[in-house]
C-alpha cells in the first residue's frame, strides 16, 4: 500500500477534464488491475454560496446541517483528481454511475472540519463491463461522520466476462409498502450546465445535446447525484432519526428537459423513493433511506 496523497485544497478540475478529454481513447485490453490510489483532502473553510447554491437546485432548506449528499459534493475535485491520474487503466470519460451508497452517521454542522480519505477498490470484470468502488470516509477530528461508496461502470474493455455478485445494496423494495406521496419534478435544459458550475462535474453528457450525442445520448442527461439529492431533499421530514443509510441504484438517464414524477413510500425497513416517467414506465433511479444499525 502507497502512502495517501494528501491535499491541502481541492484540485483544480480543469487539469483532470483536460486529462480526461486526452485519455479519452484509451483501449485497455487483456487483464488490468486498479491501483489503489488513497487520496485525502484536509478540512476547508465552508463556500457558504456554493452551499446555498446547492440546497437551492436540490430543493434542501435551510439548516445549520449539511444535506447528507453534500460531502459527495464537496470531494468531487478529489475523486476526478483519482479517475484521471496516469495510473488510472481506464477513459474516465466512459465511466458511468450505476449505484451510490451513502452513511450518514451523525449530524455534520456546516461549519465541522471535515477530512476526506477516498481509494479505489479492486476491479469487478461484469457481463456488461468493469465495475469498481470508488470509498470515500468522511471524519471529524479523527471520528468517521459520514461515508460514501461509488459504484461505477466502464465499458472500454471489450472481453469476455463473468458476473459477480454486487457488493451494494440493490436499492429494491423492501416489501408492501405505504404510499406517502407523489409530485412531480420539471428538469429544465439548463439544469446540467447550473449544477455543473456547483458540483464542478462538466461532464459533456450532462452540457448540451450537441455534446453528449457522440457519447450515444439523444440529448444531455441530467446528473445522478443531483437526481439523488432532489429525491433525498423531498424526503427529509419523514427521514428515520439517528445514523441513516442512503442507497439508489441508476437505472435509466433523464434526459434534459424533462419532466419525471418522483413517488415516496414507506416501506418494511424505512422510506423508499423512486423516479419515473410521467408515464410511469421507465424508472430513472430507485431507492432507500433506512436507519443505520
Amino acid at each position: 500500500m502507497t502512502e495517501p496523497r494528501i491535499f491541502a485544497k481541492p484540485p483544480h478540475f480543469a487539469p483532470s477534464w483536460l486529462r480526461a478529454i486526452a485519455a479519452s481513447t484509451k483501449a485497455p485490453k487483456g487483464e488490468i488491475t486498479l491501483p489503489r490510489l488513497d487520496m485525502e483532502l484536509l478540512p476547508q473553510p465552508l463556500d457558504a454560496a456554493r452551499l446555498a447554491r446547492y440546497r437551492e437546485l436540490c430543493g434542501f432548506a435551510e439548516s445549520l446541517e449539511l444535506p447528507p449528499t453534500w460531502p459527495q459534493v464537496a470531494c468531487g475535485a478529489l475523486h476526478m483528481q483519482m479517475l484521471t491520474d496516469p495510473s488510472f487503466p481506464l477513459p474516465a470519460m466512459g465511466v458511468v454511475h450505476l449505484r451510490n451508497h451513502i452513511e450518514q452517521l451523525q449530524p455534520i454542522p456546516v461549519d465541522a472540519p471535515l477530512h476526506y480519505a477516498c481509494h479505489l477498490e479492486p476491479i469487478r470484470a461484469t457481463d456488461k463491463g468493469d465495475e469498481m468502488d470508488l470509498v470515500t470516509v468522511a471524519t471529524v477530528n479523527g471520528e468517521v461522520v459520514w461515508r460514501a461508496v461509488i459504484t461505477m461502470l466502464s465499458r472500454a474493455r471489450k472481453v469476455k466476462r463473468g458476473t459477480p455478485p454486487s457488493q451494494m445494496v440493490t436499492a429494491e423494495p423492501s416489501g408492501p409498502v405505504l404510499p406517502l406521496r407523489s409530485m412531480e419534478l420539471l428538469v429544465p435544459e439548463d439544469l446540467g450546465r447550473r449544477y455543473a458550475r456547483v458540483a464542478g462535474d462538466f461532464n459533456p453528457i450532462h452540457q448540451h445535446a450537441l455534446l453528449a450525442k457522440p457519447f450515444g445520448f439523444k440529448r444531455a442527461i441530467i446528473h445522478g447525484m443531483w437526481s439523488l439529492a432532489r429525491a433525498v431533499a423531498a424526503c427529509q421530514n419523514d427521514m428515520p432519526s439517528g445514523p441513516v443509510a442512503i442507497d439508489v441504484a441508476f437505472r435509466r438517464p433523464i434526459f434534459l428537459p424533462s419532466t419525471v414524477r418522483l413517488n415516496l413510500a414507506r416501506g418494511a425497513t424505512g422510506l423508499e423513493f423512486v423516479v419515473v416517467s410521467q408515464n410511469g414506465k421507465t424508472v430513472h433511479l430507485r431507492g432507500t433511506i433506512r436507519p443505520l444499525s
